[in-house]
């Protein structure tokens, strides 16, 4: 199910560029007289956006059927993908733990997927539900197969953002990520970037009322996926009162992600009430307050950065 807090935003400034340039070129001619064609003098306005350069690429059968000058964006089989992202898996005899991706690295060398084990042993073989793909813009995909188990419950696994276009599949950049069963791994595009975002919602199994769902962005650089930022979409933390004595109050964020032409806008909320407690001459239930904020996360090189600190942690405890 697609989440409520993201949405994506596209086009942007490109488009506005056009009619102020077009009026101050018009009225240069105007004034100096000059014969020349207004083409000559216009800026050149993209009009494509860009993709990242692949790193590994996989010829394919042609495609049939092709409408003139349009691409077409294929869709290929997951088993497919992990034959083009790691050429030394055979589907009938399964994956080695030192295999080698396709950019030359070993799959299971990531720190985050140190200590899980292979729950069907080695070499690993991989049914269907071991493994998915999650579309994006422009036909982009991302590709996640969950190997490994962990004690706490998380699975994880070789990931990658890759695209089937025309003849070829192309793998743009290959990572590691580890998470709670049902973590969606989705490719956004924020500007000329795009990104790979993933998100997962884990509780504490002692208070299962305190749950958190996370999100995770990846950046395509030098053919890995580098962990570029992670955010609090969802959390919930119940915390003694610092105003009401004997009383505890509730804390509950919500953060609203919009994918911009310069970067990440998060407007964060958190929502302070008094938890129920039942006691008539308790202020029980009451709404404190409800704080609200804004912050950028802007692409850097090979990480996010952040305007300002999360609102969670400026707020939590203060009431």
């Amino acid at each position: 199910m697609e989440s409520r807090f993201v949405r994506q935003v596209q086009g942007g400034a490109r488009v506005s560029l056009l009619g102020p340039l077009l009026t101050l070129a018009a009225s240069a001619f105007a004034v100096v007289g000059c014969s020349t064609p207004l083409e000559q003098n216009q800026a050149h306005v993209p009009v494509r956006q860009s993709v990242p350069v692949s790193v590994c690429t996989e010829q394919l059968a042609p495609v049939k059927a092709k409408t003139q000058g349009k691409a077409v964006v294929r869709d290929l089989d997951p088993a497919q993908w992990l034959e083009i992202i790691i050429p030394q898996y055979v589907e009938d005899k399964g994956l080695e733990p030192t295999s080698l991706d396709c950019t030359g690295h070993y799959v299971f060398a990531n720190e985050s997927l140190r200590g899980g084990a292979s729950d069907k042993g080695w070499p690993r073989t991989f049914d269907p539900e071991d493994m998915t793909i999650q579309s994006g813009p422009g036909g982009m995909r991302v590709f996640w197969a969950r190997t490994l188990k962990f004690d706490d419950n998380t699975e994880g696994g070789p990931i990658a953002l890759v695209r089937a276009i025309d003849d070829r599949a192309e793998v743009y950049g290959v990572g590691s990520y580890r998470g709670h069963p049902g973590s969606k791994l989705t490719p956004v595009r924020a500007g000329n970037d795009v990104l790979v975002i993933a998100e997962t919602k884990e509780c504490d199994p002692e208070n299962p009322g305190e749950c958190r769902k996370r999100a995770t962005f990846f950046l395509p650089r030098r053919g890995r996926l580098i962990e570029g930022a992670a955010i609090d979409v969802e959390r919930v933390a119940v915390v003694p009162s610092a105003l009401e004595r004997g009383l505890f109050a509730r804390y509950r964020l919500t953060t609203d992600i919009t994918y911009r032409p310069d970067g990440i806008l998060l407007l964060e909320q958190v929502d302070v009430r008094i938890v129920e407690n039942g006691l008539p001459d308790k202020d029980s239930g009451r709404h404190l307050r409800t704080v609200e904020f804004g912050r950028f996360l802007k692409v850097e090189r090979d990480s996010l950065f952040s305007s300002n600190e999360p609102l969670w942690d400026r707020v939590v405890g203060q009431d």
